[in-house]
């Protein structure tokens, strides 16, 4: 083989090489034994870049505007979800059961991205949830916090900051246990 023909070979090597080095130096996993230390570490980190959530204004079932900026001074829990998801739909009795018992300053926002207001409406008076549900028709606001799928619940502190981010299903102890760690900050 020529140097001509090996040179691609070897500009693809030392790619392959350099990413591997990069991506071995680059993890976010704590290799310490010390995991309080570097638990401790990590959300300070976290609390340093925290997000600002993007605000937004929706109507909710009864075409009442929510603004979110004007709940700052509350906790709020931030849901996407959709009538299509199964997964949603089987975590929708755990929000409701954690909204039912939640402390006077968290304020639970379920935002819907189904465009059937009339199905929508008569699934949530079927189930007499009694959390607030947001409609996303056209999934602006989904578009804003960059959803992966749904369900997607955001933690917000009473600053206006994202504090958790979960992709997938919750149970009512898993948001109890995130809304006490944000309380507690």
């Amino acid at each position: 083989m020529t140097l001509r023909h090996k040179t691609p070979l070897l500009v693809l090597l030392f790619i392959l090489l350099t990413l591997a080095l990069f991506s071995s130096g680059c993890s976010t996993e704590s290799k310490t034994e010390n995991s309080s230390e570097n638990s401790q570490m990590e959300s300070e980190s976290q609390i340093q870049i925290a997000p600002l959530a993007p605000d937004f204004e929706l109507e909710d079932l009864s075409g009442k505007k929510i603004k979110l900026s004007s709940l700052r001074g509350k906790i709020v829990v931030l849901n996407f979800w959709s009538l299509g998801c199964r997964y949603c739909l089987q975590e929708m009795p755990d929000f409701d059961e954690f909204n039912r018992s939640k402390p006077e300053d968290v304020m639970v926002l379920m935002v819907n991205l189904d465009r059937a207001e009339s199905r929508l409406s008569a699934y949530i008076n079927n189930m007499q949830f009694s959390f607030t549900v947001l409609k996303d028709e056209a999934a602006e606001t989904a578009r804003t916090y960059m959803l992966r799928g749904v369900p997607t619940t955001f933690i917000v502190d009473k600053d206006g900051t994202i504090k958790a981010r979960v992709d997938g299903a919750l149970t009512k102890e898993q948001l109890e246990s995130l809304v006490a760690n944000v309380s507690q900050e």
